[in-house]
């Protein structure tokens, strides 16, 4: 009982940070995005660009703190991930140029975010739960999409009330306020991660302990983690562009803004339906309905003309999203087990970023060549649809 209460702490924990940080970091992206390009003049897919960084940073990063975990623990990750991520955004409020802009927000915020994400504070998650894994998952990832529902549209308002300026300095608050206590006071991994041999035995890895050069070595893992990787590029780049393609439509920039915090909104339900879902059936399953959701959203997007129609994506585009954050670590450790989690997690985690680099670049570049999205939104529709054919093609985690 204690064990599974102090678990449940974590999962309360792992809210928190993945609050603060896809809130800040991620969902209020697209609303910075809109307004600085406006204001600075650069083309959508230069500043698009700070996003490729940025997830490249984080990719290097959380292959790293896979490592870390192992060796310093959980602690230090987050409350030095805080302090880091916070000094980022003071800085961010003083860009005044382009290059400045790739060095705070794509390098020192991405960095220091590293250690508030999905690689180290899911990994503690599942380390204290056997049943109910998904569930648990479910519930930590929620702090995602309430990020997104808060902060986006607070980003809005407060740039449309004061300057996007302030609203960085305000931001950087929040970083470290929730970021260096939770992380100082709640976080730590189980005793289950720490106490299992450096190296697996063959018996081990028979038994589905497999490290991180056997989980390498098998499909399962390339099928997998490629499937997210196309469906998160598909998400990033309908997520980075939506606000400023809402306004091309001639949509309000605080009603787009506040889109985004819908989409986020519906993440919520999504990852809690989508995580018990996967307590019951197989989670590559869970995996195909998620993504089917997703590219009926960007079907969705292509009519687009009024708000409602926008609210209309941001809801489907939201919920879908919630069945891949919470199973994807879920079905890695049904193949490979808990032993080297922190380590394959954060090898799949570098793959999936991928996506993430690639698609608002990819989106920006569209626009500024053709001039509209229309392209974009179909390429999002059918890398969406193969993201299902790898996933369906993937074994199960007995025959991986």
């Amino acid at each position: 009982m204690k064990r599974a209460s102090y678990g449940w702490r974590v999962v309360g924990g792992s809210f928190l940070l993945l609050f603060c940080a896809t809130g800040t970091h991620f969902y209020a992206f697209p609303v910075f995005f809109d307004a600085m390009v406006r204001e600075m003049g650069w083309a959508r897919t230069q500043l698009a660009l700070a996003m490729t960084i940025a997830c490249l940073v984080i990719a290097a990063t959380s292959l790293l703190i896979g490592v870390l975990l192992r060796r310093i623990g959980l602690r230090p990750i987050v409350v030095g991930g805080s302090i880091i991520a916070g000094l980022g955004f003071l800085l961010l409020s003083t860009v005044t140029e382009l290059w400045q802009f790739y060095l705070y927000y794509g390098l020192i915020i991405s960095a220091g975010m590293s250690g508030l994400l999905e690689v180290p504070v899911l990994t503690a998650v599942e380390g204290w739960f056997d049943r109910d894994k998904s569930t648990a998952l479910g519930i930590a990832t929620t702090g995602m999409g309430m990020g997104g529902l808060v902060m986006a549209p607070l980003a809005g308002w407060l740039i449309s009330r004061y300057d996007w300026q302030t609203t960085f300095v305000f931001i950087a608050g929040v970083v470290m306020i929730v970021g260096i206590p939770i992380g100082a006071a709640v976080m730590r991994t189980s005793q289950r991660h720490q106490t299992q041999p450096e190296s697996a035995s063959h018996q081990d890895s028979e038994e589905g302990y497999a490290t991180l050069g056997e989980a390498l070595k098998k499909r399962s893992f390339w099928f997998v983690s490629i499937a997210a990787t196309l469906w998160y590029g598909a998400f990033a780049m309908g997520l980075t562009h939506q606000v400023a393609f809402a306004v091309d439509q001639g949509i309000p920039a605080v009603a787009a803004a506040g889109a985004v915090g819908l989409l986020s909104a519906f993440s919520i339900p999504g990852r809690v339906a989508f995580g018990k879902l996967g307590d019951a059936i197989d989670k590559r399953y869970v995996m195909m309905i998620a993504a089917t959701i997703q590219l009926v959203a960007f079907v969705m997007l292509l009519q687009v003309i009024s708000l409602p129609l926008l609210y209309i994506y941001s809801c489907l585009l939201g919920f879908g999203i919630g069945g891949l954050t919470p199973i994807l670590p879920g079905l890695l450790a049904d193949y490979y087990g808990r032993n080297h989690f922190s380590a394959i997690y954060g090898a799949a985690y570098v793959v999936t970023t991928i996506g993430f680099m690639i698609g608002p670049v990819y989106g920006g570049w569209i626009f500024d060549n053709t001039g509209r999205y229309y392209f974009a939104f179909i390429s999002a529709i059918t890398i969406t649809l193969l993201a299902i054919i790898l996933v369906y093609l993937a074994p199960t985690a007995k025959t991986s």
